[in-house]
């Protein structure tokens, strides 16, 4: 092949540098890839496939600045792939195999001689590519900046400081001696010194820092005064959301019998170009899936059901709803889950992470907006970080129900709409100027196909196999469903941890509802099933009793057995004596035994061969 894999190449007709993807000799192509995007590759004849010439990027350079000058900026947000173009080849080189072993077209000694790979990573690259179905899965992971690296190199960060400390102090401090040392002193070790500006920035923060880096730490010193290349623009509505989780301030009651329940968690999704809520829920359960979910299934859709459901449709509104374009999340393992990453890839919502706290906290605002200006007036009100004073019980002033809690949130939110923000425009003005009527023409937000099967998409997930009496998972039996009379194939089954009595299987691309069998033997959620689960003996582990029951059991085998000797022994006597009567003479001839002979009396007489 004229080419090696991985080498920047042009191809006649399109736009853009291609990466050489693979050679196809027998239709006289070759596959590319466009770099720095995760695209699928394309075959294109070798003739349109050229060298990237030093003479060829000055013409296409000269061609693309022509005009530059009359081109007005583009302020537009631009998604950029995450993955590098070594990373994208390998990702989709992997899917190539790993593929063909998901779908059971090759045996996992195929795929390891065609990865070069050991099975330990085979596994968990197919298990990776169960959960989601995507060359993104397969990645491989790029290391990162060691802790306590710099940017500035270590020589000269230990130079800078020094300069900084001997000699910008006093009244007549100046940033030029420090640029001079530094410059000077850089020269001598053969280093790149920093810019003028850098040296000023860091002699304007030197004493600041050092008091915040005493009292509070030096990563609360560094996120305080560095600076971070990264920024949030959004142009329009739904372009960037947040989601995430905190324990509301409040104590809930059982509305029967008044007990005090705790605290439920509080699941919110944000929208930042209006500063708005899209949608939320409210859950005695952990934060997990589920309750992420559930959040994003009332994000997804109108609020008008919703408010007329509570009797709120008179006095409130809440109009906003769609799909986000990007959604961004700390590190929580609950906003990071394969299933929510796959159901996100799969409905064109880009997931990022929070690369330091600048680049997030809107949505930790919104949490702490509702739970500090408004729950925590509420009676059973306790505050995360208040203390509490003597004899102070919040939860004897508990009376509101999770129900209460929940539709109380509702109409906060619907009031926190109605508040306009540093512009003098409210949230409900910001998303009516890209939504609602305008010109005569009417904008709906873009929404997903269905918001059910999306809920569906993001609960956990079991790949089992259809049994003869159902499906079969964590000890719980659903029924068959639309896999009857299909036993032993492959079968993806999601679960409602709040809900086990219902679960759903995949089937011709779509979930199909199956019940669970008995489900009145069975508790509601997952959290009361585990703890079921594990409040009994171990499985296979017998009860004291049934310990006793086996010693009882061996004793009894012992005697058995002796006893069976025992009579064995008996019937051999009982044959012995009847065939002792059989061979005995009549009883009329049985002699009697003959009396013992007389003792002889005087001398002995002389016997035959004794000397005389």
């Amino acid at each position: 092949m004229e080419f090696s894999i991985g080498e920047a190449v042009f191809v006649d007709g399109k736009e853009g540098i291609y990466l050489i993807d693979g050679d196809v000799p027998e239709r006289g192509c070759y596959r590319v890839k466009l770099s720095g995007l995760p695209v699928p590759s394309i075959e294109v004849p070798k003739s349109k496939v050229h060298k990237i010439s030093t003479k060829a990027v000055e013409q296409i350079r000269a061609a693309s600045d022509v005009g530059v000058e009359n081109v007005e900026p583009d302020n537009e947000v631009r998604p950029v792939s995450p993955y590098t173009p070594e990373q994208t080849i390998v990702g989709t080189a992997r899917e190539d195999v790993i593929k063909p072993l998901y779908l059971g077209q090759i045996t996992k000694e195929q795929a390891e001689q065609k990865l070069s790979l050991g099975r330990t990573v085979v596994n968990d690259l197919l298990r990776r590519y169960r959960e989601w179905q995507s060359w993104e899965a397969l990645v491989p992971g790029v290391s990162g900046r060691r802790k306590g690296d710099t940017r500035l190199e270590d020589e000269v960060e230990e130079i800078l400081a020094k300069a900084i400390e001997d000699d910008y102090k006093g009244p007549g401090a100046s940033v030029v001696a420090v640029l001079n040392r530094v410059r000077w002193e850089c020269n001598a070790i053969s280093k790149n010194p920093p810019s003028a500006s850098t040296v000023e920035r860091r002699c304007a923060q030197a004493s600041m820092r050092k008091a915040v880096a005493n009292t509070q730490g030096p990563v609360a010193a560094r996120d305080k005064f560095d600076s971070f290349p990264f920024g949030t623009v959004t142009q329009h509505a739904l372009q960037l959301g947040q989601a995430d989780n905190s324990p509301l301030d409040c104590q809930a009651v059982d509305p029967d019998t008044g007990k005090v329940l705790g605290r439920p968690n509080l699941t919110i999704i944000s929208d930042d170009h209006t500063e708005s809520y899209l949608g939320f829920w409210l859950s005695y359960a952990a934060p997990s899936r589920n309750t992420l979910a559930n959040a994003f299934f009332m994000a997804l859709q109108p609020k008008d059901e919703l408010l007329a459901e509570f009797g709120l449709s008179a006095r409130f509104k809440w109009m906003q709803y769609g799909k986000l374009s990007r959604l961004r999340t700390d590190g929580g393992g609950d906003l990071n889950a394969k299933t929510v990453l796959a159901t996100l890839a799969k409905n064109d919502i880009r997931h990022e992470r929070r690369m330091r706290p600048q680049s997030g906290g809107k949505v930790e605002r919104k949490i702490g907006v509702v739970n500090r200006y408004f729950i925590q007036t509420l009676n059973g009100a306790i505050a995360s970080s208040r203390k509490i004073a003597r004899g102070e019980n919040p939860e004897k002033l508990a009376e509101y129900s999770i129900k209460d809690l929940f539709i109380l949130i509702i109409t906060q939110i619907c009031i926190l709409h109605e508040r306009p923000g540093e512009d003098g425009l409210t949230p409900n003005q910001r998303w009516m100027r890209d939504f609602g009527e305008k010109d005569g023409v009417i904008r709906t937000p873009p929404v997903v196909k269905d918001a059910t099967q999306f809920k569906i998409d993001m609960l956990h997930q079991r790949n089992i196999h259809v049994r003869r009496e159902g499906h079969l998972t964590l000890g719980l039996l659903y029924e068959p469903g639309p896999y009857w009379n299909r036993v032993g194939e492959p079968v993806t089954l999601k679960l409602d941890y709040g809900n086990l009595h219902r679960a759903w299987v995949m089937d011709k691309g779509l979930w199909v509802p199956v019940k669970l069998i008995n489900a009145d033997s069975y508790p509601k959620t997952m959290l009361e099933w585990n703890v079921e689960r594990k409040s009994g003996l171990p499985v296979g582990q017998h009860t004291p009793e049934g310990l006793q029951a086996m010693q009882e059991q061996h004793h009894l085998k012992q005697s058995l057995l002796t006893q069976q000797q025992e009579r064995r022994l008996q019937e051999s006597r009982d044959l012995e004596d009847k065939m002792c009567k059989i061979n005995q003479p009549a009883s009329s001839s049985v002699l009697e035994p003959k009396a013992p002979a007389k003792l002889h009396q005087g001398p002995i007489p002389v016997m035959m061969g004794d000397d005389l």
